[in-house]
């Protein structure tokens, strides 16, 4: 007999096989609403584990914050307000133009700084003369 199971729901001792079959079906209920059950708390916790996990890594909405300046400086402050709106837009501006240069047959970006870097790499005066003495 196994130790988990108590002396009522032994069926192996039995000869009746109705009686042998309720108590069976009664074990696999059992187990059946333990499982479900279970599932439930994992899914509960999952969902509130993405829940909570999604605030750690997206940034307010200009919304969210407060409109009150900073105290104690006397020439004012800054708008962290202003400060989110122009991430999400640099953000936003940032995403579609990757977007647009990986589509883009070109290769040519319209990000300033791998312009300034193709700029000069291209001719300007300085690096030229930065190649020649390295080349020497």
């Amino acid at each position: 007999m196994n130790s988990s199971i108590s002396a009522e729901e032994d069926w192996t001792l039995l000869d009746d096989p109705n009686e042998r079959r309720k108590i069976q079906n009664r074990i696999a209920q059992r187990k059946f609403r333990d499982k479900i059950r279970q599932q439930k708390e994992d899914t509960a916790r999952q969902a509130n584990n993405e829940r909570l996990a999604a605030g750690m890594y997206m940034a307010p909405c200009p919304e969210d914050v407060e409109t009150t300046e900073e105290t104690g400086l006397p020439w004012g402050s800054f708008s962290m307000k202003h400060v989110i709106r122009t991430g999400h837009l640099r953000e936003q501006s940032s995403r579609e133009t990757s977007l647009r240069t990986a589509a883009s047959d070109k290769g040519v970006t319209s990000r300033l700084g791998l312009q300034l870097v193709d700029h000069f790499a291209k001719g300007a005066p300085a690096w030229a003369a930065w190649r020649d003495r390295a080349a020497a």
